[in-house]
């Protein structure tokens, strides 16, 4: 199959949208496809198409201030290339100017389109919903799709309740190989928690007095929507609940505009709390090899490529209910959710000092991620099959 896939954002960007679409390419041209990447973002000065790592990219950008992804002007250029392709398939984020004029072009043609969204719409919905702009492209013969749950649920709320229904979900790729915990890697000890008494506290360790040690860690930017602050004050409040007879510490990775805030908070002066900077995957790994469980309290995410990278490096998740990261997590099993901040800082606690967290790390290891790249183009090539009978 001719595919032709379009994007506002790809690499040399760095962000969710450029990595999975890189990838998804990468994937596509693997398993036969004929594949091809066209793209606002500009590399340097070029415009135009050349082979980058074996796939054919059309960069169509326009010079702009701070290198922003867009050319309102690329209409005349879509319409000459569309027709190359058997189908296409357009990524969206919350502002994608480029690929909503994508849209608009393929809508006006035969050629079966997927568009995926990317970016939680929830906050956006009511102002996208009256334009109108969206039930004119599934009139049109645009098949919709999310990459969670969460966004099939949000892609309804941004079109008229006559053109709502089940949109396919295609769950973001994650290189399981490379995430995968290696059982010959040392792993940090901490000391097992011994058998719970009635009341769900290690009987042994606090009467020896003993003192057990649980690191944690999460990797997000340092922006409101991610909840740093929350998370300090999670472990805080996870501490509180520990007194005793266990420390509790939390590394963050990651940066962004709220650094200088986050540096004053208290908890990073007594040791519970540490900012890590940025890290590449390989830091990451690193970092994920010695620690326990991994942690996010975002509310407002389309689905939490961080968490999932983490789950398949073998790590508990732990979670509100509330987010789509529960699509790839069982509460219980691989990880731990409750809808209120308290109530999860409630539950870890009480998984750290009843020995759980050993139990949900030892189901981490032996499951295999629900997420990787292989259940990924499956759902893709599902999603195209979709698109064409839609397009039909």
């Amino acid at each position: 199959m001719r595919i032709g896939i379009v994007t506002d954002c790809y690499p040399p960007h760095i962000g969710g949208i450029e990595t999975q679409t890189y990838n998804l390419a990468q994937q596509l041209k693997q398993a036969g496809h004929q594949v091809e990447v066209i793209t606002a973002t500009r590399a340097g000065s070029f415009v135009g198409r050349r082979i980058e790592d074996q796939i054919p990219v059309h960069r169509l950008g326009m010079p702009t201030i701070g290198f922003t992804p867009m050319n309102p002007f690329a209409g005349p250029l879509f319409r000459a290339i569309f027709p190359h392709f058997d189908l296409l398939h357009v990524h969206i984020g919350v502002l994608s100017p480029f690929a909503h004029l994508a849209l608009q072009v393929a809508a006006q043609g035969t050629i079966p389109t997927l568009a995926t969204f990317h970016c939680e719409l929830s906050t956006w919905a009511p102002l996208m919903r009256a334009s109108g702009f969206f039930d004119r492209l599934v009139e049109a013969g645009v098949l919709f799709s999310g990459v969670s749950s969460l966004m099939n649920t949000q892609i309804n709320q941004v079109l008229q309740p006559r053109n709502r229904r089940h949109w396919p979900i295609i769950p973001n790729g994650v290189d399981t190989n490379f995430w995968a915990a290696n059982d010959q890697t040392a792993q940090k000890s901490a000391k097992p928690a011994p058998a719970a008494n009635s009341e769900g506290l290690p009987t042994e360790t606090a009467n020896l007095g003993g003192t057990l040690n649980f690191e944690a860690v999460s990797a997000i930017r340092l922006m409101p929507r991610k909840r740093p602050f929350a998370l300090i004050k999670f472990a805080q409040t996870v501490n509180d609940l520990l007194g005793s007879r266990g420390n509790f510490s939390l590394k963050i990775f990651g940066e962004g505009a709220l650094l200088p805030l986050l540096l004053r908070q208290p908890q990073l002066a007594t040791g519970q709390v540490s900012l890590a900077g940025r890290q590449d995957a390989d830091g990451l790994l690193n970092a994920y090899r010695q620690t326990d469980f991994f942690i996010t309290l975002c509310l407002h995410e389309s689905f939490g490529i961080a968490a999932a990278e983490a789950r398949a490096s073998g790590l508990p998740v732990i979670v509100r209910s509330q987010s789509p990261i529960t699509d790839f997590i069982t509460e219980g099993v691989t990880g731990i959710t409750a809808d209120t901040d308290q109530k999860l800082a409630e539950k870890t606690a009480a998984a750290l000092l009843n020995g759980k967290l050993k139990n949900l790390r030892d189901n981490c290891k032996r499951q295999p991620s629900p997420v990787s790249w292989e259940r990924c183009l499956q759902a893709t090539l599902a999603a195209y099959e979709q698109a064409r009978e839609y397009r039909r």
